[in-house]
Order: C-alpha cells, then structure tokens, then sequence
C-alpha cells in the first residue's frame, strides 16, 4: 500500500511540473535584494537603487565599457560583501545552468582584460569582471512593481517583478569565442546547444524546407535584429511554420527554445516554456547565411510574440550574440 502511494505521490508531482502549475515564489528574490538595499552608503543608493519609472530600466545593451553609457553601479565600485549578495539575486531566478553560463561569460571577460594589457592594448580598459552594472529600480516588495538589471560584455538580464508574476526578458547572452582552443581553458564550449541544435534543425530540412526557412545572407552587422520590439521581422510571418515540419524537428525546436528559458530556476522555466509553447502552432523558424552551417548563419524562432535569435558575429564562426525575448511581457508584465 505504501509503495503504491508513494507511486501515485510521484506521479501526481511529474504532472505538476509537466505543466507547471507551480508560481514562482518571489520571497527570496524581495529578501536578497532588500539586503543588498542596506549595504549601500547614502551616495551608493542614489546610483544602484532607481525608480521604478527611470527610463534607464527599458534600454538595455550588450557592448563593453567606453561603448555604451549606462546607469546604475559599477561591480568595481562595490564591496566584496556587495557583490556576493548580488550573486544570491542572480540565483534566485537562474538554474544551475543559467548561473554558470553567466559566469564563465564575466570571467572569459576578464581573460580578454588580460590577455589585451599583456598585448598593451589601448582598448583592454573596456573588459573586465569589474565592467558589469547592477541596478534595482523602485522597492523590492511582494505587493509592488519593482525590477533589477545585471548588465555588461555579452550579458544582459533584466527581471521585473510584480503580483502577476515575474518577466525575464530581454535577455542577451554572448561570447567570443564559444570554442576555446588554447590556453588553459582550451576544449570549453560554451553555448554548444544553443549553436548545435539550430544547426541540427536547418540541415534535417529538405530542400523544399530549407528553401522557405532560408530568407537571405548572413546579416551585414551580423548582430540579433530585435533591438526594440518594433521591428517589422518580429511579426511578419516569414519563414517555416512550425505546422510543416517532423516530429523529430519540432522536438529541436523546444530543445532550442529551452536552451535559453533553461537558463532559469525549474518553476520559472516551466511558466515560460509553456507561455511559449501555448503559441507553437505560430512558430516560424528562420536562417540567414548559406546551405552550409559550417559558415556564418543567424537563426530565429518566433511567434507573435516572442523571439529567440542566435548570430554569428564580426566574421566569426565562434562568436555568439543572442536574444531571448517575450514582447508581451518585456520588462513588465501588463
């Protein structure tokens, strides 16, 4: 009798999170931030803690220092202490996965800072894992709006909590390059998935398939296109429907889709994944580049209103910029 309770009790928990029915618990994302709140100096908070409104909190951006302004304080500008609790607020919200990932992307930042001041570079100043900002716009509390950025080099994750739920978008995740193949970190490959599987997808078409999903060349500045929401790639329909393809390539397509919303916590992930896949009828899977995955390409998954893009960039096949966005929900869920 008991086996066959605790049988049932499973599979009654494998359901649940199938289809996630379980909200995301802001408590410890409140606690942690308001505990980062009281370690600032009155001159601190004026930089790191602004209103909800300022209107810093819906630009966003991936380039290093010198290449863009940003508001909010600077990681070299805090205290060990700081950023240790800062790193408690990236966890709350990111999987194992998503927290390592940024991790290694800050800390290859770094080797980039090195490896240039050895090379006496004058452009080394704008690498680092210093050169990250970290903002909290209104009051952290369960009842109210409020949001974080954590921004720099090749990352950009902005959260917006309110009693709806929680926004995890836009959030842009890059490296340069994926594939190290010197030095100590030689054989590490970052992002492989996100990379591998788009590359699984386009190759498994057939000719008639591949035709529609390949709309042009590698893009000029062979960046991600969704830089405000409003571009008319977003919602013109263009592509292969979701509709026309195998099991086997659907299946790719949620593996690529959760290359990214895997990046968050088990039950953030759950609500996201089936946000995204309440829509899949909707999905248009687009390339840019050549027949041939070996050389430059970007890609796309869509629906009306969500993207992820991945490009390759600046004439290399190793490094990644990348976007994952839910337009109905970026920066505030309405």
């Amino acid at each position: 009798m008991n086996l066959k309770l605790t049988i049932c009790a499973l599979l009654a928990f494998s359901t649940f999170a199938v289809f996630g029915q379980a909200s995301f618990d802001q408590t410890a994302s409140v606690n942690v931030a308001n505990s980062f709140l009281s370690t600032l100096s009155p001159a601190q908070k004026t930089i790191a803690n602004l209103t909800f409104n300022d209107t810093s909190r819906v630009k966003w951006s991936n380039l290093p220092l010198e290449q863009v302004y940003r508001q909010g304080i600077q990681f070299k500008d805090l205290s060990d202490t700081q950023r240790v609790i800062i790193h408690r607020l990236l966890r709350t919200v990111l999987s194992q996965q998503g927290y390592q990932k940024f991790l290694f992307i800050i800390q290859y930042d770094q080797g980039i800072l090195e490896r240039l001041t050895k090379a006496n570079s004058p452009i080394a100043k704008r690498y680092g894992n210093m050169n990250y900002w970290f903002t909290v716009f209104g009051t952290p509390d369960k009842k109210k709006i409020w949001g974080w950025k954590f921004e720099g080099h090749h990352i950009s994750l902005n959260f917006t909590y309110s009693t709806k739920g929680v926004t995890c978008t836009p959030m842009f995740v890059g490296i340069n390059p994926a594939l190290t193949t010197s030095g100590p970190y030689a054989g590490y490959n970052l992002m492989f998935e996100e990379n591998d599987y788009g590359n699984q997808l386009f190759n498994d078409l057939l000719p008639a398939l591949k035709k529609k999903a390949l709309l042009g060349s590698h893009p000029v500045d062979a960046d991600v296109m969704t830089k405000t929401g409003k571009e008319s790639h977003v919602r013109d329909k263009k592509g292969l429907p979701y509709a026309e393809m195998s099991i086997f390539q659907k299946q790719l397509v949620e593996k690529i889709i959760e290359a990214w919303i895997g990046n968050l916590t088990p039950t953030l992930a759950q609500e996201k994944m089936r946000r995204f896949m309440s829509h899949k009828e909707n999905i248009f899977f687009s390339w840019y580049g050549t027949n041939n995955t070996n050389e430059l390409h970007y890609y796309s998954i869509k629906t009306d209103g969500f993207i992820i893009e991945f490009s390759n960039r600046d004439g290399g096949i190793q490094h990644y910029h990348t976007l994952w966005r839910d337009l109905s929900e970026d920066f505030q869920i309405k």
